[in-house]
């Protein structure tokens, strides 16, 4: 486990993080069941409760972090400072919740060089909190581990996109379910309900909330060619290049062998 640089984390107010996502999350319920969808420039799905949830969270941060960067899927970047970056993910899962499913939250990352450190996930319709300190992994105030025995039987759960069944071979013996919010399959990966995920092409804004709880829990993120993940690049606001893996090490190397990407 990387240990994070505590002077960009220490005056980090986790208290008030968790009010202000939950109060973010609340805005986005207001909306629920009664948004229309349009498309943007790359063809992913965005609402009118996206906006106003990102919005709503820069407003929150600048005023309390005002030294600080910030990196949201909606409304880009604003520079800053301190060295400092916050990333938003203000519906993680938009098109499950336009669909009226409810799996999908808020996602905001803490980061140091483009690293994410610590981070916060909140499923309204759940009230699933998913919060790191950066040197925790809890779920609604509990520890999380992930599961670390390499154990697959029919009963495994591994989590999968939407498009898997278009887009991958996959050899399992276990269950494959789509739930729509890369963050919270990865949580589910944190908590050892899943697993692993295979979680498609992610851009920053999507692991950066729950990376950290993920990587304290016992596992990781790694392309599914088996390379690491160098997130930095990913800054622009770019998708990684090639599908990804979340799990503990073992279920990595495992399952980095019977996924394969069709080729068409």
């Amino acid at each position: 486990m990387n240990t994070p640089q505590y002077d960009l984390i220490y005056d980090v107010d986790f208290e008030w993080l968790e009010e202000t996502v939950r109060t973010a999350g609340e805005i986005a319920v207001r909306h629920f069941r009664q948004v229309t969808t349009s498309r943007k420039e790359d063809n992913t799905v965005v609402t009118v409760a996206d906006r106003e949830v990102e919005v709503f969270l820069r407003d929150a941060l600048v005023r309390t972090y005002p030294a600080d960067s910030l990196l949201g899927e909606e409304l880009g970047t604003r520079s800053g400072r301190s060295g400092r970056v916050w990333a938003i993910d203000p519906i993680d899962g938009t098109a499950a919740y336009a669909a009226g499913l409810p799996v999908w939250g808020v996602s905001v990352g803490v980061l140091e060089d483009w690293k994410p450190i610590a981070g916060i996930f909140y499923v309204p319709l759940l009230d699933e909190l998913y919060l790191s300190h950066g040197y925790d992994a809890l779920f609604n105030g509990q520890s999380m581990r992930i599961d670390d025995s390499p154990h697959i039987d029919d009963e495994s759960f591994l989590s999968v996109t939407s498009a898997a069944h278009r887009e991958y071979r996959i050899d399992f013996v276990g269950k494959t379910r789509a739930l729509g919010s890369t963050a919270a399959n990865i949580c589910y990966v944190a908590r050892g309900t899943a697993v692993a995920a295979l979680i498609g092409r992610p851009s920053l804004w999507d692991v950066a909330g729950v990376l950290p709880m993920l990587r304290v829990a016992g596992g990781d993120l790694r392309y599914l060619s088996g390379h690491p993940l160098d997130l930095a690049a990913l800054a622009d606001g770019r998708r990684c290049p090639d599908p990804v893996l979340a799990g503990a090490p073992w279920a990595l190397d495992y399952f980095s062998e019977r996924i394969a990407v069709l080729q068409f």
